[in-house]
């Protein structure tokens, strides 16, 4: 291991005061965690050390570090049902580390990004989960600093558990001050104040509530931006997004929770995490029309529906195209690309290819060298040709594949017809049929009219592979 300046910067693969460490499980702009085990009392733990190079900055400043270690110890009087427990804080060869309880589950962000809408009574519950944690977390003085879905974890299938207490504390330590590491903490969820370099309280952490509750009832967020620069001048300027344009079904009392829960500034938001939740069941309890039954959460918090069983499937999976299609596919692939961007396809495609592990992330990835509607057309109609014709695991692939497109155009052809399901429900044929014509075929079940089949059957002629 090295130790640069006499300080170990990232724990060995060994051990850590009485802790075991096994391997790591996930890491971050300041943070990376190992799976651990305490052999004392025989359980599986996270460990949490701090990356490198903000580290280093901690290591220059013993009041700095003790300033840390203080927020972390009172982080671990956070004991709640909804929070991930912090048992211990040690440091070594200058080094802290957080010992927390160990959640194997997925996470919030998993069943957002999933695109099913979860009945409105299941938000409000998820939501009391997460603002009764903030509501005794803020109690003992603890701010989080950096409330995400990520950072919420769904250890069953109703219940969830908020991550990161203690290691957010690092921007209160005024390490960043100039600018060094950027923005410490996720821009779509800090609250204004945040992106104004204004010091902050528990209202920050509820903004980051209100985003996850727009994101909770609509799968979307509030502001769309292509970088930070443009989502700090939207939330600073612009009023966020109206929920009730996105889901139909949405109340005038819950938009109005929403949109205070996302108050520009913090003195309009609401001011504690009991408010929040209040005002929120209140809402919610006018609300009649949810009659749907709720989503167990460990099926979409993973990121994928398929569990994937033998060692073999599992390297097929790990195959990149590189290895998957025939050699006279990936030249026929470079002809192709190179019609528009000429020689370099060459590199284009074997670089792609080395990256890409299945058909159409190679596609999208060599899609993004084209610039116009009719190039991307061209390209990738001759483009599935030749993997089709290659007859192998890509082509099986490009003929049962539902791309974003075509479920976009199915989504909007039925709109009119099933109404605010539409979109979980072709979201979620999307992920579970198997191949194009499942798809349309389990989507045709829910429709009644022939006039509406017919709707749906243009669409699929229009996308239907051509022999």
């Amino acid at each position: 291991m090295d130790r640069p300046s006499g300080n170990r910067l990232v724990p060995p693969i060994g051990k850590i005061g009485k802790y075991r460490i096994d391997h790591i499980i996930g890491q971050g702009a300041v943070g990376i965690v190992y799976k651990g085990y305490d052999e004392q009392i025989e359980r599986e733990v996270a460990i949490k050390a701090l990356q490198p190079h903000i580290l280093a900055d901690l290591a220059t400043s013993k009041d700095a570090l003790r300033r840390f270690a203080t927020e972390v110890r009172s982080a671990g009087k956070c004991l709640h049902a909804n929070i991930v427990t912090v048992f211990d804080y040690i440091e070594e060869d200058g080094a802290p580390y957080i010992i927390m309880e160990y959640v194997p589950a997925g996470t919030l962000e998993n069943v957002i990004n999933s695109g099913a809408y979860l009945p409105l009574r299941q938000v409000g519950d998820l939501m009391s989960q997460i603002l009764l944690a903030l509501e005794h977390a803020h109690g003992k003085g603890i701010v989080h600093r950096d409330v995400k879905p990520s950072n919420i974890l769904c250890h069953s299938a109703s219940s969830i558990k908020v991550a990161d207490f203690g290691i957010a504390q690092i921007s209160s330590l005024n390490l960043t001050s100039t600018g060094k590491y950027g923005i410490i903490g996720t821009p779509h969820y800090m609250a204004p104040e945040r992106f104004l370099g204004r010091p902050d309280d528990a209202r920050g952490d509820l903004y980051s509530a209100g985003v996850i509750l727009f994101q909770l009832m609509t799968t979307e967020r509030p502001f769309q931006a292509s970088d930070t620069h443009e989502l700090m001048n939207k939330v600073i300027n612009d009023m966020p997004a109206q929920a009730r344009s996105i889901r139909k079904e949405l109340s005038p009392a819950i938009e109005a929770v929403i949109q205070r829960g996302l108050a520009r500034n913090p003195q309009d938001r609401f001011q504690t995490a009991k408010e929040f939740l209040e005002a929120l069941r209140g809402a919610l309890t006018a609300e009649t029309l949810d009659t749907k039954p709720t989503l167990d959460l460990t099926l979409y918090s993973t990121g994928t529906t398929v569990s994937v069983g033998s060692s073999a499937s599992r390297a097929s999976l790990s195959q990149t195209m590189a290895d998957k299609l025939a050699p006279d596919t990936l030249s026929a692939l470079e002809q192709a690309l190179a019609r528009t961007v000429g020689p370099i396809a060459k590199v284009v495609v074997r670089r792609a290819a080395a990256e890409a592990t299945d058909a159409n992330q190679l596609l999208n990835e060599l899609a993004k060298n084209l610039k116009t509607d009719s190039e991307l057309k061209s390209f990738r109609q001759l483009a599935e040709e030749k993997l089709i014709q290659d007859g192998g695991i890509a082509g099986i692939q490009i003929e049962a594949e539902v791309g974003a497109g075509e479920a976009a155009a199915v989504t909007t052809a039925l709109m009119p017809i099933l109404g605010p399901v539409t979109k979980p429900l072709v979201q979620r044929m999307v992920k579970t049929a198997v191949g194009r014509e499942d798809f349309y075929s389990r989507l045709a079940r829910h429709l009644t009219r022939p006039e509406d089949v017919a709707v749906l059957d243009a669409v699929a002629a229009k996308y239907r592979p051509k022999r």
